[in-house]
């Protein structure tokens, strides 16, 4: 049951970043956005998943001085897309969490996208 709280807590919550997200892949790219535009945006709204997700801490403020991001809360204030690259090593720890979250919440993270 806390596994489910603590996803739809999460889910709710970033929200309002995924919508944007969405919306910028539909209008940029004409509704036909690349893998990597689509990984991209995934990318942050994860990122802000696991703001609400307190296991993670660690492995998002290890992410946060990767993107050198300043403010934690507004990922996409001076976004760099060369240092969002999920190829860090940092991003796997976070990424894999934010995975395990969805699960834990019975859902999974590309379920949760498209919703």
């Amino acid at each position: 049951e806390n596994g489910r709280m603590e996803w739809l807590n999460a889910a709710s919550s970033a929200h309002g970043i995924k919508v944007t997200l969405r919306s910028a892949l539909d209008s940029q790219c004409g509704g036909m956005p690349t893998d990597g535009d689509t990984s991209d945006a995934m990318m942050i709204w994860m990122y802000a998943l696991s703001l609400n997700i307190p296991s993670l801490e660690k492995e998002r403020v290890a992410w946060q001085r990767v993107v050198k991001m300043d403010d934690p809360t507004r990922p996409l204030v001076g976004y760099n897309a060369e240092l969002w690259d999920a190829r860090k090593e940092e991003w796997r720890p976070l990424d894999l969490g934010v995975q395990a979250a969805a699960e834990r919440g019975g859902s999974s993270l590309q379920e949760a996208w498209k919703a």
